[in-house]
Protein backbone atom coordinates (compact mmCIF):
# COMPACT_ATOMS: atom_id res chain seq x y z
CA UNK A 1 0.00 0.00 0.00
CA UNK A 2 1.37 3.29 -0.37
CA UNK A 3 1.57 6.16 1.88
CA UNK A 4 -0.09 9.15 1.05
CA UNK A 5 1.37 12.62 1.22
CA UNK A 6 -2.18 14.36 3.16
CA UNK A 7 -2.15 18.06 3.38
CA UNK A 8 -4.82 19.85 4.71
CA UNK A 9 -5.83 23.70 3.82
CA UNK A 10 -7.14 25.33 7.11
CA UNK A 11 -8.26 28.70 8.21
CA UNK A 12 -11.25 31.18 8.91
CA UNK A 13 -13.69 31.44 6.13
CA UNK A 14 -13.29 33.77 3.10
CA UNK A 15 -9.33 33.80 3.20
CA UNK A 16 -9.09 31.57 -0.27
CA UNK A 17 -8.61 27.94 1.24
CA UNK A 18 -10.49 26.04 -1.86
CA UNK A 19 -8.60 27.98 -4.24
CA UNK A 20 -5.69 27.23 -3.02
CA UNK A 21 -6.18 23.03 -2.33
CA UNK A 22 -7.56 22.96 -6.06
CA UNK A 23 -4.16 24.50 -7.12
CA UNK A 24 -2.55 22.08 -5.42
CA UNK A 25 -3.80 19.08 -6.88
CA UNK A 26 -3.25 20.73 -10.61
CA UNK A 27 0.19 20.82 -9.70
CA UNK A 28 0.33 17.04 -8.46
CA UNK A 29 -1.26 16.42 -11.51
CA UNK A 30 1.04 17.81 -13.82
CA UNK A 31 3.53 15.69 -12.37
CA UNK A 32 1.76 12.92 -12.85
CA UNK A 33 0.79 12.27 -9.16
CA UNK A 34 -2.60 10.17 -7.98
CA UNK A 35 -4.81 12.90 -6.36
CA UNK A 36 -7.67 12.53 -3.99
CA UNK A 37 -9.65 15.71 -3.13
CA UNK A 38 -11.64 15.85 0.21
CA UNK A 39 -14.04 18.42 0.31
CA UNK A 40 -14.84 19.13 4.44
CA UNK A 41 -16.48 21.97 3.72
CA UNK A 42 -20.15 21.51 4.21
CA UNK A 43 -20.51 24.23 1.67
CA UNK A 44 -18.87 22.08 -1.28
CA UNK A 45 -16.94 25.02 -2.69
CA UNK A 46 -14.53 22.86 -3.81
CA UNK A 47 -16.25 20.67 -5.59
CA UNK A 48 -18.01 23.25 -7.27
CA UNK A 49 -14.68 24.81 -8.20
CA UNK A 50 -13.55 21.81 -9.71
CA UNK A 51 -16.95 21.81 -11.59
CA UNK A 52 -18.50 18.29 -9.85
CA UNK A 53 -21.97 17.52 -10.35
CA UNK A 54 -24.76 15.38 -9.51
CA UNK A 55 -22.60 13.36 -6.98
CA UNK A 56 -23.49 11.87 -3.36
CA UNK A 57 -22.40 13.08 0.14
CA UNK A 58 -20.54 11.62 2.63
CA UNK A 59 -22.99 13.17 4.74
CA UNK A 60 -25.98 11.33 2.42
CA UNK A 61 -23.86 7.95 2.73
CA UNK A 62 -23.52 8.23 6.39
CA UNK A 63 -27.62 8.68 6.87
CA UNK A 64 -27.72 6.01 4.50
CA UNK A 65 -25.59 3.35 6.61
CA UNK A 66 -27.45 4.20 9.66
CA UNK A 67 -30.71 3.87 8.29
CA UNK A 68 -29.63 0.30 6.75
CA UNK A 69 -27.57 -0.77 10.02
CA UNK A 70 -28.34 -0.52 14.12
CA UNK A 71 -25.13 0.20 15.74
CA UNK A 72 -24.09 -2.60 17.92
CA UNK A 73 -20.68 -3.12 19.65
CA UNK A 74 -20.82 -7.07 18.72
CA UNK A 75 -17.96 -8.03 16.40
CA UNK A 76 -20.86 -9.35 14.09
CA UNK A 77 -22.14 -6.43 13.82
CA UNK A 78 -19.41 -4.28 13.49
CA UNK A 79 -18.32 -6.04 10.80
CA UNK A 80 -21.58 -6.42 8.75
CA UNK A 81 -21.40 -2.36 9.33
CA UNK A 82 -18.15 -2.54 7.73
CA UNK A 83 -19.01 -3.80 4.57
CA UNK A 84 -21.76 -1.74 4.04
CA UNK A 85 -19.90 1.30 4.21
CA UNK A 86 -17.52 0.07 1.72
CA UNK A 87 -20.06 -0.29 -0.14
CA UNK A 88 -21.64 2.79 -0.10
CA UNK A 89 -18.65 4.92 0.59
CA UNK A 90 -17.63 3.85 -3.05
CA UNK A 91 -20.67 5.16 -4.38
CA UNK A 92 -19.03 8.53 -2.96
CA UNK A 93 -16.45 8.57 -5.05
CA UNK A 94 -15.82 10.73 -7.93
CA UNK A 95 -13.79 9.85 -10.76
CA UNK A 96 -12.15 12.05 -13.43
CA UNK A 97 -8.93 11.85 -15.42
CA UNK A 98 -5.76 12.90 -13.00
CA UNK A 99 -7.77 12.84 -9.51
CA UNK A 100 -10.53 11.53 -7.42
CA UNK A 101 -12.92 13.74 -4.64
CA UNK A 102 -15.11 12.41 -1.95
CA UNK A 103 -17.29 15.39 -0.68
CA UNK A 104 -18.32 15.42 3.29
CA UNK A 105 -21.09 17.37 2.38
CA UNK A 106 -23.77 17.48 5.70
CA UNK A 107 -25.65 15.19 7.72
CA UNK A 108 -29.14 15.64 9.26
CA UNK A 109 -28.78 12.85 10.95
CA UNK A 110 -28.70 13.04 14.93
CA UNK A 111 -26.14 11.67 17.42
CA UNK A 112 -22.94 10.65 17.45
CA UNK A 113 -22.98 7.57 15.76
CA UNK A 114 -19.43 7.12 16.73
CA UNK A 115 -19.09 3.39 15.38
CA UNK A 116 -20.41 4.57 11.62
CA UNK A 117 -17.35 7.99 12.15
CA UNK A 118 -14.88 5.63 12.85
CA UNK A 119 -15.06 3.04 10.03
CA UNK A 120 -15.63 5.84 7.79
CA UNK A 121 -12.59 7.20 8.78
CA UNK A 122 -11.30 3.73 8.29
CA UNK A 123 -12.46 3.21 5.14
CA UNK A 124 -11.80 6.80 3.88
CA UNK A 125 -8.45 5.88 4.96
CA UNK A 126 -8.39 2.56 2.85
CA UNK A 127 -9.12 4.52 -0.60
CA UNK A 128 -6.66 7.54 0.40
CA UNK A 129 -3.84 4.61 0.18
CA UNK A 130 -4.35 4.25 -3.55
CA UNK A 131 -3.28 7.71 -4.22
CA UNK A 132 0.03 9.55 -4.05
CA UNK A 133 -1.48 13.02 -2.58
CA UNK A 134 -4.46 13.27 -0.71
CA UNK A 135 -5.77 17.57 -0.62
CA UNK A 136 -8.35 17.93 1.98
CA UNK A 137 -9.86 21.31 1.82
CA UNK A 138 -10.88 21.86 5.84
CA UNK A 139 -13.32 24.62 5.92
CA UNK A 140 -14.93 22.82 8.95
CA UNK A 141 -11.87 22.56 10.65
CA UNK A 142 -9.42 20.31 12.27
CA UNK A 143 -11.28 18.08 14.57
CA UNK A 144 -13.75 17.31 12.09
CA UNK A 145 -11.04 16.17 9.33
CA UNK A 146 -9.20 14.03 12.49
CA UNK A 147 -12.55 12.70 13.52
CA UNK A 148 -14.48 11.81 10.18
CA UNK A 149 -11.35 11.60 7.30
CA UNK A 150 -7.61 11.17 8.70
CA UNK A 151 -5.94 10.72 12.00
CA UNK A 152 -2.72 11.98 10.63
CA UNK A 153 -2.12 14.64 8.42
CA UNK A 154 1.75 15.39 7.42
CA UNK A 155 1.30 19.20 6.53
CA UNK A 156 -1.52 21.43 7.80
CA UNK A 157 -1.16 24.38 5.50
CA UNK A 158 -2.99 27.63 7.76
CA UNK A 159 -4.57 30.31 4.96
CA UNK A 160 -4.90 33.87 6.62
CA UNK A 161 -5.45 37.63 5.19
CA UNK A 162 -3.92 40.44 6.19
CA UNK A 163 -5.94 40.89 9.33
CA UNK A 164 -5.58 40.41 12.96
CA UNK A 165 -8.63 37.83 12.93
CA UNK A 166 -6.75 35.78 10.41
CA UNK A 167 -3.69 35.07 12.42
CA UNK A 168 -5.73 34.77 15.78
CA UNK A 169 -7.63 32.19 13.70
CA UNK A 170 -3.87 30.43 12.63
CA UNK A 171 -2.52 30.99 16.57
CA UNK A 172 -5.93 28.57 17.68
CA UNK A 173 -5.42 26.21 14.63
CA UNK A 174 -1.69 25.43 15.92
CA UNK A 175 -2.75 25.07 19.81
CA UNK A 176 -5.60 22.66 18.08
CA UNK A 177 -3.31 20.65 15.87
CA UNK A 178 -0.73 20.16 19.05
CA UNK A 179 -3.53 19.09 20.88
CA UNK A 180 -5.11 16.20 18.72
CA UNK A 181 -3.30 12.60 19.55
CA UNK A 182 -1.79 11.19 16.26
CA UNK A 183 -1.93 14.22 14.10
CA UNK A 184 1.87 14.55 14.13
CA UNK A 185 2.79 17.14 11.13
CA UNK A 186 6.07 17.11 9.34
CA UNK A 187 5.58 21.19 9.70
CA UNK A 188 2.81 24.08 9.88
CA UNK A 189 3.03 27.23 8.39
CA UNK A 190 0.90 29.75 6.64
CA UNK A 191 0.30 31.28 3.95
CA UNK A 192 -0.88 35.02 3.15
CA UNK A 193 -3.24 34.27 0.32
CA UNK A 194 -4.42 37.49 -1.76
CA UNK A 195 -1.96 39.79 -0.09
CA UNK A 196 0.16 42.29 -1.83
CA UNK A 197 2.40 42.59 1.42
CA UNK A 198 1.95 40.93 4.80
CA UNK A 199 1.77 42.91 7.60
CA UNK A 200 5.44 42.43 9.64
CA UNK A 201 3.28 42.36 12.82
CA UNK A 202 1.20 39.69 11.61
CA UNK A 203 4.62 37.63 10.81
CA UNK A 204 5.83 38.16 14.08
CA UNK A 205 3.07 36.96 15.61
CA UNK A 206 2.76 33.78 13.65
CA UNK A 207 6.72 33.04 14.06
CA UNK A 208 6.93 33.32 17.34
CA UNK A 209 4.07 30.75 17.84
CA UNK A 210 6.57 28.05 16.12
CA UNK A 211 4.74 28.28 12.95
CA UNK A 212 6.36 29.03 9.32
CA UNK A 213 5.61 31.42 7.31
CA UNK A 214 5.45 30.02 4.04
CA UNK A 215 5.62 34.07 2.29
CA UNK A 216 2.14 35.15 0.05
CA UNK A 217 0.20 34.87 -2.85
CA UNK A 218 -0.78 38.41 -4.40
CA UNK A 219 -4.61 38.57 -5.82
CA UNK A 220 -4.71 36.51 -9.11
CA UNK A 221 -7.30 38.30 -11.76
CA UNK A 222 -7.57 35.05 -13.29
CA UNK A 223 -8.91 33.44 -10.53
CA UNK A 224 -11.33 35.92 -10.28
CA UNK A 225 -12.41 35.66 -14.27
CA UNK A 226 -12.60 31.75 -13.45
CA UNK A 227 -15.05 32.46 -10.82
CA UNK A 228 -17.09 34.57 -12.60
CA UNK A 229 -17.43 32.41 -15.37
CA UNK A 230 -18.01 29.29 -12.73
CA UNK A 231 -15.03 27.45 -14.81
CA UNK A 232 -12.76 25.08 -12.85
CA UNK A 233 -10.26 25.94 -11.68
CA UNK A 234 -7.96 23.57 -13.66
CA UNK A 235 -8.39 25.75 -16.09
CA UNK A 236 -5.76 28.22 -14.91
CA UNK A 237 -3.11 28.90 -16.66
CA UNK A 238 0.44 27.51 -15.42
CA UNK A 239 1.63 30.94 -15.85
CA UNK A 240 -0.63 32.31 -14.25
CA UNK A 241 0.37 34.17 -10.71
CA UNK A 242 -1.01 32.22 -7.63
CA UNK A 243 -0.18 28.89 -8.92
CA UNK A 244 3.25 29.77 -9.92
CA UNK A 245 4.10 31.36 -6.67
CA UNK A 246 2.20 28.74 -4.97
CA UNK A 247 4.16 26.06 -6.66
CA UNK A 248 7.26 27.88 -5.58
CA UNK A 249 6.34 27.94 -1.77
CA UNK A 250 5.23 24.28 -1.77
CA UNK A 251 8.06 22.85 -3.40
CA UNK A 252 10.95 24.84 -0.99
CA UNK A 253 8.64 23.50 1.95
CA UNK A 254 9.34 19.87 0.58
CA UNK A 255 5.50 19.45 0.15
CA UNK A 256 5.34 19.30 -3.12
CA UNK A 257 8.19 17.60 -5.02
Amino acid sequence: MNTPRIIAFLGKGGVGKTVLAALTGKLFVEQEKKVLFVDADPAMGLAVSLGAENFKTIGKAREEIIRQARISSSSEETARLSEVIDYVLLETLIERPGYSMIVMGQTNTLGCYCPVNGLLRNTIGSIAENFDAVIIDAEAGIEQVNRQVVETVQYPVIVSDNTMRGVKTALMLNKRIKEIPKMAPVKIGVIFNRVESPDSDLIGAITSDGMLSYEFIAPDPEIRELDRRGASLFDISPESGAPAKLKGILGAQGILQ
